[in-house]
Parts: C-alpha cells; sequence; structure tokens
C-alpha cells in the first residue's frame, strides 16, 4: 500500500433541517466545493464513493442514488461506488477512497457523502432510522421509539445509564460536556444548532428518553460533505496516516468493540498512539456515546469520564480538544455526510483554516464515527488519523 496518500480538498454545505434541497442540490455544491478546494476539475476524478443511508426510506431512490447525484455533474464513465453503513457510510466512503489510491487503482477520487433525512412526515424520518438496526433483533425500547422520536435515542440513554452506574458520571458531567458541543457549535457557521446553550441549559430542555434531555442528543440533519482524496502532491495537503474500519464482535467474545477495535488498527497503521493526538473529531450521537468512546479509543482511562467532563479537558483551550466543530450534537448529523464532515474541519484546523474555532499547534487529528446497533453494540465504526504534510 502506498503512504503517500492525502486530502487535497474538502467541501460540505449546512446542516439543518432544508426540506425544500434535494440530495442532487446538496451533493452537487458539496462536490463542486471540494474541487474548488483542491484546484481540481470533474475530469481529475477517476472514482466517487458515494455514501447515503436513508434515501430509499425518505424518499424512494433506491439502487443507484450516487449516480443520479453525479449524473448532473459531469463525470463521464468513471465507476460510481454506493455506499452504505448506517451512519458510518461517510466514514465508510473515504476508507474505500483510500484504499482505492493506495493500492494503486486510481490516483484521484471523490468520496461524497449526502443525506436528505428530513421530511414532512416525521414519523417516516424516525421509522427509517429503525433501519439502521437488526430488524430480527427486537432490542426493547420505549413506547412512541419510531413515532415520535428516534430509536436510537433509548439505546443512547441506555448507554448513559451505563456511564452513570459505572463509570461515576454524572448530568452535571453529560451537561457540561453538551454545552461544550452547543458553544462550539455557535462558532461554527456550517452548524445545524448555532444557539449555543449553557449547562443548566442543557438540564432545563424537555427529556425525550430519561434521562437524555433533547440537547443531549444530535438534532436530525440534512447536508452533503466531500474530500478529494489523491497521491499527486500539492501544497495544502492532509495526510491519510491511517484509515481502519471494523465492525462487531461476535456476541460473547471478549474482543473489542467496533469504535475500540478500528482505533487500535489505527494507531498500528499510523504508528502512533493516543498521546499523540492533538484533537479528535468523534461520534456522538449522544453526549453519552462520546464519553464511552473516549475510552474506546484511549484518550482517558475508563472512570476517567467525569472528571475530564467537569475540568474541561475537551474544551477548545483544554489538553485533549473533542468536537470542535460541534460534533453531531451540535454541528448536526447528515447520517451519510457526517463522517465526511468530521474529516472536512480536522482539515481546516490542520491547515489552519477553521476560524473562530482554530485551534493553536495542532497537527495530528483523529476521526472516528460510529453506525448502526446490533444486540445493543454498535455494528461499525471508522477511525481516520490525519496529520499536516
Amino acid at each position: 500500500m502506498r503512504s503517500d496518500v492525502v486530502i487535497r480538498g474538502v467541501g460540505m454545505t449546512p446542516f439543518g433541517k432544508f426540506l425544500g434541497s434535494s440530495m442532487k442540490d446538496m451533493g452537487r455544491r458539496a462536490a463542486l466545493a471540494a474541487l474548488e478546494d483542491a484546484g481540481m476539475e470533474v475530469g481529475d476524478i477517476q472514482a466517487v464513493f458515494f455514501a447515503n443511508a436513508l434515501a430509499g426510506l425518505i424518499t424512494g431512490q433506491e439502487s443507484i442514488r450516487g449516480e443520479t447525484v453525479t449524473y448532473p455533474l459531469g463525470f463521464g464513465t468513471i465507476p460510481v461506488h454506493n455506499v452504505e453503513n448506517a451512519c458510518a457510510s461517510g466514514g465508510n466512503a473515504l476508507h474505500l477512497a483510500w484504499l482505492s489510491v493506495a493500492s494503486g487503482l486510481y490516483d484521484t477520487v471523490l468520496a461524497l457523502g449526502v443525506e436528505k433525512a428530513n421530511h414532512e412526515d416525521r414519523a417516516r424520518t424516525f421509522r427509517a432510522f429503525g433501519a439502521g438496526m437488526d430488524v430480527e433483533d427486537g432490542f426493547a425500547v420505549g413506547d412512541g421509539a419510531g413515532e415520535d422520536r428516534s430509536p436510537f435515542v433509548d439505546r443512547q440513554a441506555r448507554l448513559a445509564q451505563t456511564l452513570f452506574g459505572e463509570r461515576g458520571v454524572t448530568m452535571d458531567g453529560l451537561a457540561r460536556v453538551t454545552s461544550r458541543s452547543l458553544e462550539n457549535a455557535r462558532l461554527n457557521p456550517m452548524a445545524h444548532r448555532r444557539f449555543g446553550g449553557s449547562p443548566e441549559d442543557v438540564l432545563k430542555a424537555r427529556v425525550v428518553v430519561d434521562p437524555l434531555t433533547v440537547l443531549m442528543s444530535s438534532p436530525i440533519s440534512d447536508g452533503a460533505a466531500a474530500a478529494v482524496v489523491t497521491r499527486r502532491p500539492g501544497d495544502r495537503d492532509v495526510r491519510i496516516l491511517a484509515s481502519r474500519l471494523a465492525t462487531r464482535p461476535p456476541k460473547g467474545t471478549a474482543g473489542p468493540g467496533a469504535a475500540k477495535a478500528a482505533g487500535l488498527a489505527a494507531y498500528e497503521q499510523a504508528g502512533l498512539g493516543p498521546g499523540d493526538v492533538d484533537f479528535a473529531e468523534v461520534h456522538d450521537a449522544s453526549v453519552a456515546y462520546e464519553l464511552l468512546t473516549w475510552s474506546e479509543l484511549g484518550l482517558c482511562a475508563p472512570g476517567q469520564e467525569e472528571e475530564w467532563a467537569m475540568t474541561g479537558v475537551t474544551e477548545r483551550s483544554g489538553a485533549m480538544p473533542v468536537n470542535v466543530s460541534g460534533g453531531l450534537v451540535g454541528r448536526g448529523h447528515a447520517l451519510g455526510a457526517s463522517g465526511l464532515a468530521q474529516v472536512h474541519d480536522i482539515t481546516q484546523q490542520i491547515r489552519g483554516e477553521a476560524g473562530e474555532l482554530q485551534l493553536p499547534h495542532v497537527r495530528v487529528g483523529l476521526a472516528q464515527i460510529g453506525g448502526g446497533v446490533i444486540d445493543w453494540e454498535t455494528a461499525a465504526s471508522t477511525v481516520h488519523i490525519l496529520a499536516g504534510a
């Protein structure tokens, strides 16, 4: 495998609830923004890896989702690979894009993620999320799941209870980290939630599934994000030091979960450890998931989550900034695009182009995104480690 694979350009649309926007429109804007950022044309792209999770259930578009979005852009007869892996779809698309260039098959490709998750019939959206679980598994959710909320919220509430019982995390800890994400998102022009919020605001918000309030979970977003991946050298490149995808281990085995397995493999590939990471963007479908992921990735030890939360370790001024973009809780969660949005934001940070959110002296960033649920555990996870040239 080649070790000179880089991200040349990134682009994304704002995330939010855009009932009047189509997948084609959002995909076009993100793809063209990434190409412009890379200083490239449509004709430079040799393949597209297109990520989407919900179009078939929301819009009815199945089978050729990527082709329908890329066709108007004039990519010609190049391959368009459709990638679907729940919330991990965007990260999965980038992994395949990296693999195709690292193997020598292509020189330059585009990873593009688009999600049109919102629908006039809100229950239709909530039911679509339920398809990201093993439908034969039948894991228990509360009344109204899939009708007045995503059933994933019930799973996230269970994770919060695990943190309370096994890790010593408190509601104050969850609220502090949620507030951090909302305040970061307030400064992010691409974010869904730009209103900020104190820990007190978070705790006073409507409870969706006890103990999680509505602000502790990510909003359902529409949006698109893209990255140009190449081995042609340039001046503003961000190197892909590691790209790994892992899935849930068999039930009853002692192996690591998907996020931890992907993280361990990524550290090995990059020749780095958690202590070499300057900042991270991690999956936070809820704030509870984020706190569990800190230890899964080795950023903190199990049991340190409350201390990290209450002392601001993951804030922009802290020792390990996490979700500086606002994360899924603040920036928003457009399933097929979220993993690539993380990469967009890390790339901007490493280049020094993150505006009001810019961190000082960062070189190595980690992106982790999970997807789906099988038997209460994350079905798939990708981890990417990026670094300045």
